[in-house]
C-alpha cells in the first residue's frame, strides 16, 4: 500500500487528478480516516424538527458511537454520548420517545435530560473521593446551523459556522422554502452497500453518470413527455467548491415527474407567492434550481423540484457502508403536495426505488473492480479540470472532496481550483445572524 502523501496526484498544471484505488480498499485507510476524518470533522446528527417538544429524543449512531440527540426540558438541544458512566451500557435503548430522566438497566444508574448524573442507587457505598456531579453523560461539542445540528468530537474544530464555509447559503436556501418552517417527515431509509463510503459521497454531486446509470427513469419521464436533466447535459448547470471540502452541482430544476393539475397549481402558487415577497431572483434561485450539496466528510443534501433528500453515510469496514436518508419537507404545504413529494421520495430515493438500487449497484461494480487494483492502480478524476467554468458534468466537486480528505490524512493544505459559491444574488438583503432572510 502507498503511504497517504502519495494516495492523489493533483496537476493543476497538466489538468490531472488521480487517486490510487488503495485508498477505497486499504484496512490501513480506514482506521486512519476514522482517526483523522471522523474524529475531527463536524458530522451531521439531525434536525432540530425531529425533537420538536422538550424532552424529546431520538437515538442514534454518528461517527461510530452511540447517540442521544435530545431536546432537554429547558429547549436546549443537547448531543449526549449513549453510554453509562459506570459500566458502559446504553442508558437508552429505545429509538425515540419523550423522556425526562435515563435510567441505566444494567444498574441504575440515572440521568435527566441534560445528561446530569440524577441517581446512584445506593450511593452511601460510595467513598467521598466519588464525585457524581463528575459522571453526567459525555456531551461531545455541537452546534445548530438553520436547524441542521453537527457535533464534532474534537476540541480542536472550528466552530460550526467557519467549518460550513460557503455551504451555509445552501443552508439557507433551504431552510428559508418556509416561512414556517421545514420539517423531517415520520419515516427514514435504512440500508447499506458492500462498497466504500467515498464512492457514494462522489456519486451524491456526480451529474455525469445520470444518463448512463439512470436510463430506465429518464425513459420512463421522457414516454411521459418530461425532459429531465436535459438542460444539465447542455452544460446550463454548474460545479462549485464551496471551501472545506464542501461542493455543489446547481442546473435549472430538473422536469417534473407526473403529476395532477392540482399539484402543479398548488406548486405555481407557491412559487408566486415567494416571487412576491423575495423577488423574482431569489425565487428562482430557490425553488427553479436543483442542487446537489455534499458536506465534507459525509453529508449529501439533494433539493430538486419534487423533493430534499437529506442522508448520510457512514464507513463499518472498507467496502460497507451504512445510509440514512431522511425527507425534508417545507412545513404549511398543501396536503396534496406534500403526498406527491413523499410519493416521489419512495420511488426515486427509496431503498428500492427508481435511483438507489441504480447508484448501489453502479458502486458496488467499482468495488468489485478494485479487486484488479494491483494493476489497475489509478481512478481518474480530471474532467472539465481546466474549465473556465465547471459543469455538472464535470468533477470539480469530487476533486474538492478529495482535496479536503487528503489535506487531512496528510497534514498538506491543498491548492484550490474553480470559483467560490456566487452569493450576489444576496446582495442587498439582510441577513440574521443565523443565516436566512429577515
Amino acid at each position: 500500500m502507498k503511504s497517504p502523501e502519495q494516495l492523489v496526484i493533483d496537476d493543476q498544471d497538466q489538468g490531472l487528478f488521480s487517486v490510487h484505488r488503495s485508498a477505497f480498499t486499504a484496512p490501513e485507510i480506514f482506521q486512519l480516516e476514522q482517526d483523522r476524518i471522523f474524529n475531527t470533522s463536524w458530522l451531521y446528527v439531525g434536525h432540530e424538527s425531529e425533537v420538536p417538544n422538550p424532552s424529546d429524543f431520538r437515538t442514534r449512531r454518528v461517527g461510530g458511537r452511540s447517540i442521544i440527540y435530545a431536546r432537554d426540558r429547558n429547549g436546549e438541544i443537547r448531543v449526549m454520548l449513549n453510554t453509562c458512566r459506570h459500566r458502559g451500557a446504553e442508558v437508552c435503548r429505545e429509538e425515540r420517545g419523550n423522556r425526562k430522566v435515563f435510567t441505566c438497566f444494567y444498574h441504575g444508574w440515572a440521568y435527566d435530560d441534560s445528561g446530569t448524573l440524577i441517581g446512584v442507587p445506593g450511593e452511601d457505598a460510595y467513598s467521598r473521593g466519588f464525585q457524581k456531579g463528575q459522571h453526567g453523560l459525555s456531551r461531545p461539542r455541537c452546534e445548530t446551523y438553520r436547524g441542521f445540528t453537527f457535533v464534532t468530537f474534537s476540541p480542536d474544530a472550528p466552530g460550526l459556522h467557519t467549518y460550513l464555509a460557503d455551504a451555509r447559503y445552501l443552508f439557507d436556501l433551504v431552510a428559508d422554502q418556509s416561512a414556517d418552517g421545514m420539517q423531517i417527515v415520520s419515516g427514514t431509509h435504512y440500508y447499506s452497500m458492500n462498497a466504500n463510503w467515498k464512492l457514494l459521497m462522489e456519486n451524491s454531486c456526480d451529474g455525469y453518470h445520470a444518463f448512463s446509470v439512470h436510463q430506465t427513469y429518464f425513459e420512463m419521464m421522457l414516454s411521459l413527455g418530461v425532459t429531465p436533466g436535459l438542460a444539465a447535459e447542455q452544460g446550463k448547470g454548474r460545479a462549485t467548491a464551496l471551501g472545506n471540502g464542501h461542493a455543489v452541482i446547481e442546473s435549472p430544476e430538473l422536469g417534473m415527474p407526473i403529476t395532477s393539475g392540482e399539484v402543479l397549481g398548488a406548486i405555481s402558487q407557491r412559487r408566486a407567492d415567494f416571487a412576491a415577497r423575495l423577488g423574482e431572483a431569489h425565487a428562482k434561485r430557490m425553488l427553479n434550481t436543483s442542487r446537489n450539496l455534499i458536506v465534507f466528510p459525509n453529508l449529501a443534501v439533494i433539493d430538486i423540484n419534487f423533493g430534499i433528500q437529506v442522508r448520510t453515510m457512514f464507513p463499518t469496514a472498507p467496502d460497507r457502508t451504512e445510509i440514512v436518508g431522511w425527507q425534508l419537507m417545507p412545513l404549511g404545504i398543501p396536503e396534496g403536495l406534500k403526498s406527491y413529494r413523499l410519493d416521489n421520495a419512495m420511488s426515486f430515493w427509496g431503498p428500492a426505488g427508481l435511483a438507489t438500487p441504480d447508484d448501489v449497484e453502479g458502486l458496488e461494480a467499482c468495488q468489485r473492480g478494485f479487486s484488479s487494483a494491483r494493476e489497475v492502480q489509478w481512478s481518474d478524476v480530471s474532467r472539465g479540470m481546466h474549465a473556465a467554468e465547471p459543469n455538472v458534468l464535470d468533477e470539480l466537486q469530487m476533486r474538492a472532496f478529495w482535496r479536503q480528505w487528503n489535506t487531512l490524512l496528510t497534514g498538506r493544505p491543498a491548492r484550490c481550483e474553480g470559483p467560490h459559491y456566487d452569493v450576489s444574488y444576496l446582495r442587498g438583503r439582510q441577513h440574521s445572524t443565523s443565516g436566512g432572510l429577515r
